[in-house]
């Protein structure tokens, strides 16, 4: 629970799956996802500017930097002014703390397009989303756009209103006592590493409608439909001619903790589901893996197992020992365990967002959104998807060269009729 006075917030301690990503990130392993936004015209930087500091005023938590502690890292009230960025080819990685000022977030704009990106450790995909649209709204606004500013940002002045800076993994915890099992090490990919700063994108547009067809043909959510194509791709493009070792692919879905346990919280509150499917010992189709995938999503989600892993967490993050050592040393400890048990637990991250929507109106001069995780050298491909305004957006992003799983997934549904409109970086042809 965050620490407040009558008039102000003077500092957070780090939700409890915050802790993991400060000790663990670096140059690397950035632990950043970033929306970004097309609009209908130029964007202006000093309207932009305007827009993020009114909307900061609301959300305590993100006007905040990263401190040490003794014992633990804490989010620390930031009175610095807020900066706004001219975009630069290589923006998915590591936030340049002195540069943004400390703030956890750093706020991009080039041309039409709006980009915000956000450190894991301040929040997760939905709460990023909220902040991210609030500014969209406030900007839009700012500029005399016409609309109902009802949907605009209500103050937080209340402390009855604060649950927006909670901690909810403390707050819905229950108290179980069964172990979480331990999942199989999977392939990790070994691809060809650029030889310079920077990750490949490759977003794919869908019109939402055909993909909701495809998966229903199957019975299956959109979710595992596309989980189940991304797996078979990884197969496709690393393990069909592989003959022997670990050819095991996990694909490691989220799970937005707030549609099962409630609360409206700006911070990380969010869990995983994991796909796991060894396509050379069982083959099948990808209709019929679709159906064991959203299986294994909806075991992997259930509000059980879900008990079990969370409580497992905050009883480690209350443990007494836990709690009187060094920063120093849990620094190392936590740093080994995500090793063991951390990255290498998935072969690639697959976090679909859903579909989104922005208060009447606002489509009008918001013309697409995509959603981008940074990938890791252990888990070097990550995709993002996002639904909105009737298309499905899909963000691959690597930090290798080859673009094998991208061909393979769009060429699986051009060969069953569907439109693919694809956007690059085309990192892996700069020099």
């Amino acid at each position: 629970m965050s620490i407040f006075s009558k008039k102000k917030t003077t500092w957070f301690p780090l939700d409890n799956a915050a802790k993991i990503y400060p000790p663990t990130a670096n140059s690397r392993r950035p632990h950043v996802f970033c929306f970004s936004a097309i609009l209908d015209g130029e964007i202006e930087p000093d309207i932009l500017k305007i827009a993020v500091q009114k909307v900061l005023n609301h959300y305590p938590s993100f006007k905040t930097r990263l401190k040490r502690g003794a014992f633990w890292y804490y989010l620390e009230e930031n009175k610095k002014p807020i900066k706004v960025f001219e975009e630069q080819p290589y923006y998915l990685k590591q936030i340049n703390y002195k540069k943004n000022n400390d703030f956890l977030f750093e706020v991009m704009y080039i041309r039409n397009k709006i980009t915000v990106k956000f450190f894991h450790a301040l929040t997760d995909g939905t709460g990023g989303f909220k902040f991210f649209s609030e500014i969209l709204i406030e900007y839009l606004a700012q500029q005399g756009h016409n609309f109902d500013l009802e949907e605009k940002v209500k103050p937080i002045d209340e402390p009855s209103n604060m649950f927006s800076s909670d901690d909810s993994f403390r707050t819905y915890e229950n108290n179980v006592k069964n172990k979480v099992e331990k999942p199989p090490r999977p392939y990790a990919i070994k691809g060809t590493p650029f030889d310079y700063d920077g990750c490949g994108m490759i977003t794919a547009e869908f019109n939402i409608e055909d993909i909701k067809r495809l998966a229903k043909e199957v019975g299956v959510s959109i979710t595992s439909y596309l989980a189940s194509v991304y797996s078979y791709s990884v197969y496709e493009s690393f393990l069909k001619d592989k003959q022997y070792g670990n050819t095991l692919v996990t694909v490691l879905v989220p799970c937005n903790l707030r549609n099962k346990y409630g609360g409206e919280t700006m911070r990380n509150f969010s869990m995983f589901a994991r796909v796991m499917k060894n396509w050379n010992k069982d083959p099948s189709t990808i209709e019929k893996f679709a159906l064991s995938a959203q299986e294994q999503i909806l075991e992997g989600t259930t509000k059980e197992k879900l008990d079990k892993i969370i409580h497992d967490n905050v009883k480690t993050e209350k443990n007494f020992l836990i709690k009187i050592t060094p920063l120093f040393l849990k620094n190392l400890i936590m740093r080994l365990a995500y090793i063991k048990v951390g990255e290498n637990l998935q072969t690639v991250d697959f976090s679909n967002l859903g579909l989104v929507n922005l208060p009447e109106g606002i489509n009008n001069y918001v013309k697409k959104i995509t959603f981008a995780i940074a990938p890791t050298f252990s888990c070097g491909h990550q995709t993002g998807v996002i639904g909105y305004n009737g298309k499905l957006y899909i963000t691959f992003s690597r930090n290798y060269t080859e673009t094998y799983i991208e061909k393979n997934f769009i060429r699986f549904f051009t060969e069953k009729g569907i439109d693919v409109k694809v956007d690059s970086n085309y990192w892996e042809s700069r020099l």
